[in-house]
């Protein structure tokens, strides 16, 4: 289960990949520091009144830019931690699943590098083990902070100037032992909003220029691991957040392949689903905001997370048809790289698709095998 994720809902290089799975490479050969919870090896963080050391940033050179419309795969995912509940989504889709959202830990390093849906994996979570069964048409997603629990003040200087490289290029090393090497690495998801300690952008300009640098660095670092091709995955929530756009948050074309954007049912006051969207629309940092955004620097889109949300405190619209429709045509007429829905009732969602009969028959005849919104041919 994910005891991690606590969702807001307020919110000359490698080569191109193929329209679907790309080869995942084992990695033989390379030393692995496999990371566990029981005999895991822990490498402490500085405390934030500890110089900070700036070491070189590793040599590195961007891959070849990939168009956004050979990415336009449209793949249809869930989030779980759970194979036996991918398995059953697909099932009632009519065709197997593309993609599966999961969340890393970020309990300390050990956790962070060390992977647990690849490394420990539970009884019926062993994702590494999904993906190679069937590696040209399975895709994880991986959902990463950028430093352990309860991190130091100056973290995002302290990642800027090189001091965790160690643990990322043992995370790539890990995910890449397992036959993850392709996995779409969603890398400090939402990071806009504060409810995120350990990869929110912070407050200051400072603070942000911090973070892109120590994002930059961290896909440098993974991407030089031999055997990685991930892909990564710039995923904001939708909403203000101290009314910082995405231009201002983004960290170059050369460290991002999918521009993400993480899309709920919520906080919007109207009843009518049409006046909802038209006010979802118009906020900052909307879902056609990030779309346009995208498209100026030919990236895909994805849409890690949304869902339908129970009315209550937050303002959900409920079992919404037409919030399903809407989002099935944005996923139409944008080039988008995969959409998963948060099909638990965590985090302030409150439902499932089940509790939705409504929805739920939207989404079968949107993103089911014969809907118009699932994944374009190869």
């Amino acid at each position: 289960m994910d005891t991690t994720h606590t969702e807001s809902p307020a919110t000359g290089g490698s080569p191109a990949p193929r329209k679907h799975g790309r080869r995942k490479v084992i990695g033989a050969g390379i030393g692995v520091l496999a990371v566990a919870a029981a005999g895991g090896v822990y490498w402490a963080s500085r405390g934030g009144d500890d110089p900070i050391e700036s070491t070189p940033t590793p040599a590195w050179t961007p891959k070849a830019h990939v168009a956004a419309s050979d990415l336009d795969t449209k793949w249809v995912g869930v989030q779980t931690h759970d194979v036996a509940v991918a398995t059953e989504f697909g099932d009632w889709l009519g065709r197997p699943l593309d993609v599966v959202v999961v969340f890393n830990s970020d309990a300390n390093w050990a956790a962070i590098s060390g992977p647990w849906f690849a490394m420990v994996p539970g009884e019926g979570q062993d994702w590494g083990q999904w993906v190679r069964d069937d590696p040209d048409n399975r895709t994880l997603v991986v959902s990463t902070g950028l430093v352990p629990a309860d991190p130091p003040e100056d973290w995002r200087a302290r990642g800027a100037a090189g001091e965790y490289d160690a643990h990322w290029t043992t995370f790539a090393q890990n995910l890449v032992s397992k036959g993850l090497g392709s996995s779409i690495v969603r890398l400090g998801w939402e990071l806009n909003g504060d409810w995120y300690a350990t990869h929110y952008i912070g407050e200051s300009s400072e603070a942000r220029e911090q973070w892109k640098t120590y994002f930059r660095r961290i896909v440098q670092t993974i991407s030089l691991v031999e055997g990685a091709a991930f892909e990564i995955d710039f995923n904001i929530a939708e909403g203000q957040q101290d009314s910082v756009t995405i231009d201002e948050m983004y960290p170059g074309d050369d460290w991002v392949d999918i521009i993400g954007v993480d899309v709920y049912d919520s906080y919007i006051s109207p009843i009518d689903p049409g006046a909802r969207w038209e006010e979802k629309d118009a906020k900052v940092n909307s879902l056609s905001a990030v779309i346009a955004f995208a498209a100026a620097h030919d990236k895909p889109i994805s849409l890690p997370e949304w869902a339908m949300v129970a009315a209550g405190d937050t303002q959900g619209g409920g079992d919404s048809p037409a919030f399903v429709d809407q989002i099935a045509d944005a996923v139409v007429s944008a080039e988008v790289r995969y959409q998963a829905y948060f099909n638990v009732p965590d985090g302030g969602v409150g439902m499932t698709l089940d509790d939705a009969p409504n929805g739920k028959a939207a989404f079968l005849k949107r993103f089911g095998a014969s809907g118009d919104a699932g994944p374009t041919q190869s």
